[in-house]
């Protein structure tokens, strides 16, 4: 565990115990919500090696039911669940990795054609 708390240091997380996954009675070190979105990005192998590129919009919004859950919640509107929080992020964690693939394919397209026109054309066909 120890481990894991050294390896999760960098991300903003508030860590609340409350709001975490426990293990064996301990909180993990970082919420459920981070967590998942951590573990959405596991995606980005299986998306990269897809023969068809899923479209930018989609991974945009893959964010919304995140931001509902985060926005509702922060404005004292309702309280979240772990299982929710689980759900939203993981969906954001798999958009996020659609998105960081979509901008990864555009950077080497750019970069092998060195014309920055590729930019606008992919932007024009991506949504």
């Amino acid at each position: 565990m120890e481990l894991i708390r050294k390896l999760t240091a960098f991300v903003p997380c508030h860590r609340r115990p409350d709001r975490s996954i426990h293990f064996r009675g301990k909180p993990f070190p970082l919420c459920a919500r981070c967590m998942s979105i951590l573990l959405g990005f596991l995606a980005v192998p299986i998306l990269f090696f897809l023969p068809k590129t899923i479209p930018l919009w989609m991974g945009m919004v893959l964010q919304i039911p995140m931001v509902i859950d985060g926005v509702t919640q922060k404005l004292k509107w309702r309280e979240s669940t772990n299982f929710l929080r689980v759900v939203t992020g993981g969906m954001s964690g798999i958009g996020l990795s659609i998105c960081t693939i979509w901008g990864s394919r555009l950077l080497v397209e750019i970069i092998g054609r060195g014309d920055i026109d590729v930019i606008f054309s992919a932007l024009r066909n991506g949504f």
